[in-house]
């Protein structure tokens, strides 16, 4: 959409909800499109306040501010010098040393929260509290009670609540869902997925309690795993700490008591068993040469072929098929469209302008919060986990 400051708010909407460029992949929009209550800010931009103004923020904040109908108006951060480095690098007229002020200074309608792990709970409740629509980075919480109360809490105040990752809206991801949907796989029987790297060095937060490789990375392949086959029932899972200690930038060496190396196991309700391999202690695959193929990240095998994910499912190259009828790898859906990992925000906002309820739902991510949870009281117990949380599942409506 061209940039305007003429465009009235009936064509606005009318060309958000009803064109390819209106939402990431606009084809993409669940049954319920169109149905009433659905969050909705009525004015011709969405106005956004971010908080926490650390690594994430310097992706967040290109994006934002590169569309017509944001307009950032605040950034904030415990440490000062950060928010104000923010404020200037990106033009944001305000920046604020505590959420209290931020909420308190110049109004905005989504809050955008880039915080520490650790931080995403208490700042996700005092933004709903406070009547904002509150984007937040992974994961919402840190118990299925904090999450359940977020959830509950933005539905009392009539505002919308989601959480990253936004890895269903892929275009390589709704290929994969139609692809299952065909039954051109036969019988979907089992998926693997994998993510990792040898770590990041910028924040101790990282390797302490409440950080971890299965909730900073984990996370997208469980997103993506229970996105294509549904809620889980069971859950096992094994982790291990490989390094006693860390060096990282803000605290020196520090103890690592969260897990770099997880395995986690699922059975869905579909019948299908998946299993997701992370860890903060991985040769770094992404930087292999691209001219070597992309790697294979996400796996489905069904009973008449299989499907393969090119490169991480935060940003999918491509989808490999092979099957009885066709026994050679065969590659589909290469192209990005207007996908973005860091575009979950910007991408809640055109539905707060439409109106329309979002691919992302609150409920999704309660549910991969739990699976996470489950994995780690598998290790702790030794048993299977049983599952209470679901979601709306498909995600797309035939």
């Amino acid at each position: 959409m061209k940039e305007t400051g003429t465009m009235d708010r009936r064509s606005f909407l009318k060309q958000t909800a009803l064109t390819s460029a209106a939402l990431t992949g606009a084809a993409f929009l669940p049954a319920h499109a169109l149905a009433e209550g659905a969050p909705r800010v009525n004015r011709e931009k969405v106005r956004v306040g971010l908080i926490g103004c650390g690594s994430v923020s310097g992706s967040y904040l290109p994006n934002l501010t590169s569309h017509s109908y944001i307009d950032v108006v605040s950034v904030c951060d415990i440490i000062p010098e950060r928010a104000e480095k923010r404020a200037r690098e990106f033009k944001v007229p305000n920046h604020y040393p505590h959420i209290d002020k931020m909420l308190a200074g110049a109004e905005f309608d989504l809050l955008v929260n880039t915080t520490s792990m650790p931080s995403h709970f208490p700042v996700n409740k005092r933004g709903l509290e406070a009547g904002k629509h509150v984007w937040s980075e992974k994961p919402m919480a840190h118990s299925v009670k904090d999450g359940r109360e977020l959830i509950a809490l933005a539905k009392q105040k009539g505002v919308g609540f989601w959480a990253a990752p936004d890895c269903v809206l892929s275009p390589q991801f709704k290929f994969m869902v139609d692809t299952i949907a065909s039954g051109k796989l036969g019988r979907i029987t089992a998926a693997h997925g994998i993510y990792g790297h040898n770590g990041p060095t910028w924040s101790a937060w990282f390797y302490q309690q409440g950080g971890g490789s299965l909730y900073d990375l984990g996370v997208y392949n469980v997103t993506t795993l229970t996105g294509l086959l549904g809620p889980v029932k069971e859950v096992m899972g094994m982790t291990s700490i490989v390094n006693p200690t860390r060096k990282v930038d803000d605290k020196g060496t520090i103890k690592v008591e969260a897990d770099e190396n997880t395995m986690l196991m699922m059975k869905h309700a579909s019948g299908a068993l998946s299993h997701i391999q992370t860890g903060f202690v991985y040769f770094p695959q992404e930087h292999l040469p691209h001219k070597r193929g992309d790697l294979f990240t996400i796996d489905v095998m069904g009973t008449n072929g299989s499907m393969h994910m090119q490169a991480w499912d935060w940003a999918p190259t491509g989808i490999d098929i092979a099957t009885w009828d066709n026994n050679e790898l065969e590659t589909f859906s290469t192209e990005p469209g207007d996908y973005k990992w860091q575009g979950g925000a910007s991408y809640v906002a055109k539905c707060l302008l439409a109106g329309i309820p979002s691919l992302i739902t609150p409920e999704h991510g309660l549910h991969v919060l739990e699976v996470m949870l489950a994995c780690h009281e598998s290790q702790r117990s030794g048993r299977r986990i049983d599952l209470e949380t679901t979601f709306d599942w498909p995600i797309f409506k035939s």
